[in-house]
C-alpha cells in the first residue's frame, strides 16, 4: 500500500492496515502512527507504535523518489 505523508508517497509494508483516523494496525493488533525525523534531505518517515510499553520503529521506503526531493 502506498500513502502520501507530508507531500511525500511512501510503501506501506505488508501485514499493516489502516483505519479510518489513520492509524496502521499490523497482525498483532499493534497500532502504529506515521512520524518523521529530520529534515530536507535527511528526512526519514517511520511507523512508530502507539500505546505500547515497547517502542518499534519502521523505517519506510519512499515510493517516489523525485517527490521526495
Amino acid at each position: 500500500m502506498i500513502v502520501e505523508f507530508n507531500g511525500i508517497r511512501v510503501k506501506i509494508p505488508k501485514g499493516y492496515r489502516q483505519g479510518d483516523d489513520g492509524i496502521f494496525v499490523n497482525s498483532h493488533g499493534v497500532e502504529y502512527a506515521l512520524v518523521s525525523y529530520g529534515s530536507g534531505h535527511e528526512k526519514t518517515i517511520c511507523l512508530e507504535t502507539i500505546y505500547s510499553k515497547h517502542t518499534r520503529t519502521v523505517e519506510l521506503e519512499v515510493a517516489d523518489k523525485e517527490v521526495a526531493k
